[in-house]
């Protein structure tokens, strides 16, 4: 089967210097100034390093050129979204994750500390207490104060 350098080159992944470059070592003969493509594809088998892919493309069968391309729009997209990124930090709508951490902390804590002081504090009222109402008015009274205290810091 006959075939144009070009078009040899280009079934391959071959630039068409190469291809020419194949010819002028001898590896590829010409016929008629075409490729015999059944010959030429053998000789280029018999000197290919078989470690190294036949073609530059990806399994889809994707030119090289069409691979950068999707890579340059990959690149463009992630770059797009840091940009986005820093403008809601450089705004206020976005806060670092290490600074929310530790605020959640601080709150906790103070949550923390408030209902463990509770029974130091009433325990002493609700002993003397025989009335259930007035008890749970004491603990309903203080529990109150530790939920303001929190949502005032």
């Amino acid at each position: 089967m006959l075939m144009s350098q070009a078009a040899w080159a280009k079934k391959h992944g071959f630039s068409r210097q190469y291809a020419n470059e194949l010819i002028r070592k001898g590896i590829v003969r010409l016929v008629n100034g075409q490729i015999d493509a059944i010959e030429a594809d053998a000789a280029v088998e018999a000197i290919r390093e078989p470690a190294r892919a036949t073609r530059r493309s990806d399994e889809d069968g994707d030119s090289l050129s069409t691979l950068l391309l999707k890579s340059r729009i990959k690149t463009e997209v992630e770059r797009g979204k840091l940009l986005e990124i820093r403008a809601r930090a450089e705004s206020g709508k976005l806060i670092p994750a290490d600074e929310v951490k530790i605020a959640a902390f601080h709150r906790a804590r103070i949550v923390r500390d408030g209902m463990l002081n509770l029974p130091d504090r009433v325990a002493a009222l609700l002993a003397a207490e025989t009335d259930v109402a007035k008890v749970h008015a004491i603990l309903t009274k203080e529990i109150r104060l530790i939920m303001e205290e929190i949502s005032r810091d």
